[in-house]
């Protein structure tokens, strides 16, 4: 019985997640999949899609529907397999990174970024073999974090209700890499995360100029999901006295252009 109770409260807890994540989604307007990010040794029930994924195609790829397993083995970049911690970092490759990329103006100011970036979240090294990113709508795991994909206004309404109950608004992360961005940064740190990405992420994977990426550790989820029927930023409606005070501060433009 106890057994039994046990997995009942999983899928239960995953279903809630996969509500509250679908809720938000909607309620913004987001039009791609929220994307789980799961670390696991375990398999999925749904079926991997086969081939190799860098982390930043996988998390479009996700959105778009598809499960994508990264390992050593089907992970493609070895920037991003020890990024997300799926391996130990080697010797980085900073002459590439400044001669080649064209990220910084010398190796100095290269290797002073990934120090910064060390000191704010090292790789999540050992937590588990696979990395699952998945459409949370599946619900095939209760995921460790779910990614938004999101535009500029989306990102504001996303901020506004992190901090609906407690008005603390966390450390913001836009550098370094769009997998340590994305994942790195909030699986370690706990913070929900706004991030536009790394340009080289970006213009290879062939994202969308508009899309911004809101990482948000699972335990966080509900909150922002409880706040949407409350909060201006949600689907709450303003008071009338806001209302007539936004339209008086407006008017005078009105009024000018008449």
């Amino acid at each position: 019985m106890y057994i039994l109770s046990e997995v009942s409260l999983l899928f239960s807890e995953g279903g809630l997640r996969v509500e509250s994540a679908e809720k938000i989604r909607k309620a913004l307007g987001i039009e791609m999949e929220a994307v789980g990010v799961k670390y696991t040794d375990e398999s999925p029930i749904a079926k991997p899609a086969e081939g190799q994924y860098t982390v930043c195609d996988g998390i479009l790829e996700a959105a778009g529907g598809k499960v994508i397993m990264l390992s050593q083995e089907t992970c493609s970049c070895p920037g991003g397999r020890s990024q997300i911690g799926l391996t130990e970092r080697r010797e980085i490759p900073l002459k590439l990174l400044v001669e080649g990329e064209k990220l910084w103006c010398d190796v100095k100011t290269a290797r002073r970024s990934f120090i910064e970036s060390e000191k704010i979240a090292k790789p999540p090294l050992g937590i588990a073999s696979k990395v699952y990113l998945y459409p949370v709508s599946k619900d095939i795991f209760v995921p460790d974090l779910i990614i938004f994909l999101v535009n500029a206004e989306q990102v504001s309404r996303l901020i506004t209700l992190a901090q609906f109950w407690d008005g603390k608004t966390p450390s913001f992360e836009m550098k370094g890499a769009l997998c340590w961005s994305t994942i790195t940064y909030p699986i370690v740190s706990g913070n929900f995360n706004v991030t536009a990405g790394d340009i080289s992420a970006r213009r290879m994977v062939g994202w969308d100029k508009n899309i911004m990426f809101a990482s948000v550790p699972v335990e966080k989820i509900q909150g922002i999901a409880d706040a949407i029927d409350k909060s201006t930023a949600g689907t709450a409606k303003p008071s009338g006295q806001f209302i007539k005070m936004t339209e008086r501060m407006m008017s005078g433009k009105n009024n000018a252009g008449t």
